[in-house]
């Protein structure tokens, strides 16, 4: 990681070399594929996919590790403040098993074009019965060499950086899906420590599991039933009695609503919003006799039923209960350019139906 630049040294020779013997591959084993690229061969030989059984139970120590994983880098300030900065966290068994090699990927941030990446190797030395971690960052050309285990319910690593400070680096509150990983620095031998970094992980798929319990539950029938209604988006025509009438179906207010606009020539425009309810589907029209029938349909059982019937709920706008009004209308989609309207109405206590056929002139946008 870039804040890590305090801490940044040169390998000394006997560090490179190691880092360098555990770094040449092996042989490729007979039968496997290799990739035609050149630049991808080195990787493909590189990667291991379990640890090597001379690790034995060392390998758990980082096996819990292996995947990708969300982080939520925090830096502490002097003053005590906090810096979060996101990124992620990749581990993989490399060198047929022999190893472990992490990459700390930090997200581009304030303008940057490019994001920050170091990587870490981590080998077990059975003599001393040690974990040796070489941390690289090339941004800052320099390394850090770190050695330690598993210390009660954490793994502690420490080493010393270039000022000869000593570090601590720790991965705690470990759980199958989460860790807390800590840098701390001391300038008095180790009496008094400060902490520099705290970094919270999230296994990656964990995070999906979560927003998977947190993803909008799915549509309702009468709601998949307007995304249906949804398909009439767009320019339409017909005629009434020799009147030409052109109607338009719109989305609106976030997709929630179907908006339709019909205009008969030389008349009022008049407007009907269709929504959902529950289980069922609402009509509301805005009519040119100026008041509002406002209509429903019945349960929704098949949200893709080329017909749907509404009826009278209840009407504002009356002033009295002779007025003209709608009490009823089916829309039936005949085809996806062809369709039917059928109104019914009252006037003086005397029903009546309209009927309207319909053609697509011009599709949604």
């Amino acid at each position: 990681m870039d804040s890590r630049h305090g801490s940044l040294r040169r390998l000394a020779p006997p560090v490179a070399a190691g880092a360098l013997s555990l770094a040449w591959p092996g042989a490729i084993t007979a039968g496997d594929s290799w990739p035609a690229d050149p630049r991808q061969q080195m990787v493909a030989v590189l990667a291991a996919s379990g640890p090597h059984a001379s690790l034995g139970d060392q390998a758990r120590v980082w096996d819990r590790f292996i995947g990708a994983w969300d982080a939520d880098f925090g830096f502490f300030s002097d003053d005590g403040s906090v810096r979060h900065e996101p990124g992620e966290l990749e581990f993989g068994w490399v060198l047929d098993g022999r190893a472990i090699q992490d990459l700390w990927i930090g997200y581009p941030r304030d303008g940057a074009k490019e994001r920050s990446i170091g990587t870490s190797l981590r080998y077990f030395d059975e003599k001393a019965r040690l974990w040796h971690v070489v941390f690289v960052n090339p941004q800052f050309g320099g390394a850090l060499h770190v050695q330690g285990g598993l210390e009660g319910d954490r793994i502690v690593l420490r080493g010393q950086d270039a000022e000869g400070a000593s570090l601590r680096w720790s991965f705690g509150d470990l759980e199958p899906d989460s860790f807390t990983w800590r840098g701390e620095r001391s300038r008095d031998g180790g009496k008094t420590w400060r902490l520099e970094e705290e970094h919270h992980m999230k296994r990656r798929a964990a995070a999906e599991r979560q927003q998977e319990s947190t993803r909008p539950a799915e549509p309702s029938k009468s709601e998949q039933a307007l995304q249906n209604m949804a398909s009439l988006v767009g320019e339409w025509q017909g005629q009434d009695s020799g009147t030409e009438i052109h109607v338009t179906y719109t989305l609106t207010a976030n997709g929630s609503a179907l908006m339709e606009e019909f205009r008969p020539k030389g008349g009022p425009t008049m407007v009907t919003m269709f929504t959902a309810d529950g289980d069922h589907l609402v009509a509301t029209h805005y009519c040119s006799a100026m008041n509002q029938p406002q209509m429903a349909s019945a349960a929704v059982v098949d949200p893709r039923a080329k017909s749907v019937a509404f009826s009278l709920v209840r009407v504002t706008g009356l002033k009295t209960p002779d007025d003209w009004h709608n009490t009823g209308l089916v829309l039936t989609m005949e085809s996806a350019d062809h369709l039917t309207q059928e109104w019914t109405y009252i006037y003086k206590a005397e029903t009546g139906k309209s009927r309207f056929l319909l053609t697509r002139t011009r599709p949604r946008d």
